[in-house]
């Protein structure tokens, strides 16, 4: 059962992570056209898997469920913007900090 949550965990939680980052937190992606965009929300995708992956081998000797979910999660949705960031940056779009509207 660990095996499967290990491997389906990660993709749902990346969905609702960057769709709360995205659409809840005051950024912007600017720049590219749509495909531009769609694109990086894919290298997104898969640069947070990758992160979470390398997390889940790496500290996976304290434990199944410490170890192998939880810190690996932790560390994986706080890296996020920065991931985001440099996912968006590879197709050529800035995300960046949106200003209030008056």
């Amino acid at each position: 059962m660990l095996e499967i949550l290990t491997v389906i965990f990660p993709i749902s939680l990346f969905w609702i992570l960057e769709a709360t980052y995205l659409g809840g937190w005051p950024v912007d992606a600017h720049g590219g056209n749509g495909l531009q965009q769609v694109l990086g929300l894919f290298a997104s995708y898969a640069l947070f898997i990758v992160v979470w992956r390398i997390l889940h081998t790496a500290l996976l000797g304290l434990g199944p469920t410490l170890g192998g979910l939880m810190l690996p999660t932790i560390i994986a949705a706080l890296a996020l913007p920065f991931t985001t960031w440099v996912a968006f940056k590879m197709v050529g779009v800035t995300v960046k900090a949106a200003h209030p509207a008056h």
